[in-house]
């Protein structure tokens, strides 16, 4: 462990905001406002339930097919809650969206969807050029984007590239994304109870914009003239698709068009797809299917790499008797990169991150290390401070590594060097090497009573493949 805090304290000597400040960096799909809603055992009313026949199949609640109603989405709250796992759902219901208005205390609102995220945190540690394709002008989005964020503006018959300062916001969509920040514990229901075993979130979705995966037009039309200037694409929202009039792939086969064209003039753009939750087995497959081949790396965490490497079971089949161990979680990496092995997968969990992708050189293994470890010094400040208002912030962060995430990289090791022809130690140097596949890990940061949750993992795999990829 000694080794590791060694690693931390040398990259935080050598890498600075000089590294990435002239990085040109294009951001999207999907923008929001995200609605905060904190969850106590204290805060929560003890009658939420009453009048909720919540179906359990032995001790876990059976998840309906579809969200149709107000007791379809508390099944899923209290799923999510009982099982200290993140999840997101998608419904176009006005009325239950009405209802958690009605019946929740909204802390703030605040920019959300993962390209909203992203883009902002770029701008706070000083990139200088980030490119957001906004999916709608809408004012509610006005004074969450920082103001100095590149967008696409039409003029009459033609494009240009302006600061979104100079927007008209003028549009108004549904574009709420209902985050439920909840913490672990005993809650109490009138009717029931249970344990949550972790902090984490939820998220109710009421969005018809980023669910139908627009765009900003001036991307297509318009991209042939300045993608030649970028080296980073982080592209998101796909997840959030909603199969109501089009399909899903007629939904994703203008990205797929777009960033073949994108790759067609820019050779060396670096195109990196984060995903989030989707229980629907169809639209991962199209999202499989249409987006994996066409990117270089994609960004999960734990649920959602188990939901793409199952795609062919039900969800209700999903994550039961799934232990989340290291060994475990990399039998899935490796299930999901031998489908495809032109793909880097990073994967974010508690205590250690992986990434597991073709051969690495050397000196492209000790690149990823280090990236990796600036990824878990920007997650750390984040939720520290709930915020990242500069690139400094990292430089007030407690080395507190995970000595959990350590012992799981050990026996990770020992797993893989029993199963496979190894060099490299992947607990003492982070990285270790097979005949088929590089493997980069990293125990990570611990922070003690966090201050935020949402958008971390975002945070994570951002921030890796920006201080990952070339000029």
């Amino acid at each position: 462990m000694k080794n590791w805090y060694g690693l931390y304290s040398k990259t935080l000597e050598q890498i600075s905001k000089e590294d990435i400040k002239n990085k040109k960096t294009i951001v999207g799909f999907n923008v929001n406002v995200d609605k905060i809603i904190e969850i106590t055992p204290e805060s929560i009313d003890k009658k939420l339930l009453d009048g909720i026949d919540l179906v359990l199949e032995n001790g876990k609640i059976r998840l309906p097919s579809k969200v149709n109603s107000i007791g379809d989405f508390l099944s899923y709250f209290v799923y999510s809650m009982m099982e200290g796992k993140a999840l997101e759902i998608t419904v176009l219901s006005e009325t239950i969206a009405n209802w958690i208005e009605n019946n929740f205390e909204i802390k703030s609102d605040q920019i959300g969807g993962q390209a909203g995220i992203i883009a902002n945190l770029f701008k706070s540690i000083e990139v200088r050029d980030v490119l957001l394709s906004l999916p709608v002008n809408d004012p509610q989005l006005a004074n969450l984007l920082e103001p100095s964020l590149l967008t696409i503006i039409e003029e009459g018959n033609s494009y240009s590239i302006q600061e979104i300062s100079k927007v008209k916001f003028m549009d108004r969509e549904p574009l709420s994304h209902y985050v439920f920040e909840f913490k672990a514990g005993n809650y109490q229901f009138n009717s029931f109870d249970f344990n949550c075993p972790r902090d984490n979130r939820f998220i109710f979705t009421y969005d018809e914009i980023n669910t139908l995966v627009k765009f900003n037009k001036g991307f297509h039309e318009f991209s042939q003239n300045f993608i030649q200037e970028y080296t980073l694409a982080i592209l998101s929202g796909f997840c959030l698709a909603y199969e109501k009039q089009s399909s899903f792939d007629d939904m994703f086969r203008p990205v797929t068009k777009m960033i073949k064209n994108w790759k067609r003039i820019n050779s060396n753009l670096y195109i990196h797809i984060e995903l989030s939750s989707s229980y629907n087995a169809k639209k991962r497959n199209s999202i499989k299917k249409n987006l994996f081949p066409v990117a270089n790396s994609i960004g999960v965490n734990e649920q959602e790499l188990l939901l793409f490497s199952s795609s062919d079971k039900n969800h209700r089949e999903l994550g039961v008797d799934q232990k989340s161990t290291s060994t475990a979680l990399f039998q899935l990496l490796r299930n999901l990169f031998s489908e495809y092995p032109h793909l880097r997968i990073h994967l974010h969990y508690l205590g250690y991150f992986l990434v597991i992708s073709p051969v690495m050189k050397a000196e492209e293994a000790e690149r990823a290390r280090t990236a990796l470890i600036m990824s878990s010094l920007f997650a750390a400040s984040k939720a520290k401070r709930g915020v990242i208002e500069s690139y400094q912030d990292i430089n007030d962060i407690e080395l507190n590594l995970s000595s959990k995430g350590f012992e799981e990289l050990i026996k990770l090791h020992s797993y893989i060097e029993s199963n496979f022809e190894v060099k490299g130690n992947l607990s003492e140097t982070g990285i270790l090497v097979t005949p088929s596949f590089s493997l980069v890990g990293i125990p990570t940061i611990l922070v003690k009573n966090p201050q935020k949750l949402v958008g971390l993992g975002d945070t994570i795999s951002s921030t890796a493949v920006l201080f990952d990829t070339n000029d």
